[in-house]
């Protein structure tokens, strides 16, 4: 029987309906991005900032927005995330640095 190719997907250490967030600072450009996460493992970066200031205020708008529950549907979070304001192309993280954030992200659950 073929099994197929590919990685068996990881649990979620989030529960549904939850969300975290946070900011780092790139270590190739010096932008402070902002990520997101639904499951704890898929660290997406949304925005980038060339001011700390800028990034924390992004990160914080997009907790009290998912913690208000403004979003409901799939269409709704994305029109949302394509509406924050970003200083710059968001260049993808080192492995190593999303490997980090998923960690905080599961040690911020226990």
């Amino acid at each position: 029987m073929f099994k197929g190719f590919g990685r068996r997907q990881k649990k979620s250490v989030l529960k549904d309906n939850e969300l975290t967030t946070g900011i780092v600072q790139h270590p190739v450009t010096g932008l402070w991005q902002t990520w997101i996460s639904f499951t704890g493992h898929d660290i997406q970066s949304i925005t980038a900032h060339n001011q700390r200031e800028d990034a924390n205020k992004i990160a914080k708008q997009i907790a009290d927005a998912w913690s208000e529950g403004k979003y409901k549907t799939g269409e709704e979070v994305t029109a949302f995330i394509k509406s924050l304001p970003t200083d710059a192309v968001i260049d993808p993280l080192p492995q190593n640095i999303v490997m980090q954030l998923s960690q905080q992200a599961l040690n911020a659950r226990k």
